[in-house]
């Protein structure tokens, strides 16, 4: 039981660090909070810190879901829990505490929680996500393209969603 209960709090603060606002604040001195559309992303951050910025924090924001989820995985096989973990790595980061409650979009995390999840899906998941995002330049689309491409490459290699 305290082993579940430490994966839980573990994905939750995993999920909380602000890559992006950190990044931000200490390298450039500017609250994201404070410019564009006001969310500790990573959108924001490419008006300050340029692409190279935007592509640190994204890769550090993969991480960190596909890290804590790997790390919960090998601390209980409580399969509920594993995905709850998951769920709460996102959560951290669209409600930080440090942060007032107000994080990113979850994107780059959920992706990282997948990843470690179905490794081959995640990547496909990743890969369609760049290829939509550049193609439209919205993260909105690119999204819901990186959630299909994981539904059917978890389904046609795993053949099964129910983890999903």
């Amino acid at each position: 039981m305290a082993i579940n209960v430490a994966a839980l709090l573990l994905g939750l603060f995993a999920g909380s660090i602000p890559f992006s606002w950190l990044l931000a604040r200490y390298r450039y001195g500017v609250d994201l909070r404070t410019i564009g559309d006001r969310h500790v992303g990573s959108g924001n951050l490419l008006q300050v810190g340029g692409i190279y910025a935007v592509l640190a924090a994204t890769i550090l924001d993969l991480l960190k879901g596909a890290i804590a989820i790997t790390i919960v995985i090998a601390i209980t096989s409580d399969e509920w829990v594993v995905l709850t973990a998951g769920v709460l790595v996102v959560i951290g980061h669209v409600f930080p505490p440090w942060l007032s409650f107000k994080g990113g979009r979850g994107a780059a995390p959920a992706i990282g929680v997948a990843w470690a999840l179905f490794p081959l899906a995640g990547l496909a998941m990743l890969g369609v996500g760049l290829v939509a995002l550049l193609a439209t330049r919205r993260t909105v689309p690119a999204i819901a393209a990186a959630v299909i491409a994981l539904v059917v490459v978890a389904y046609f290699v795993d053949g099964d969603l129910s983890r999903l």
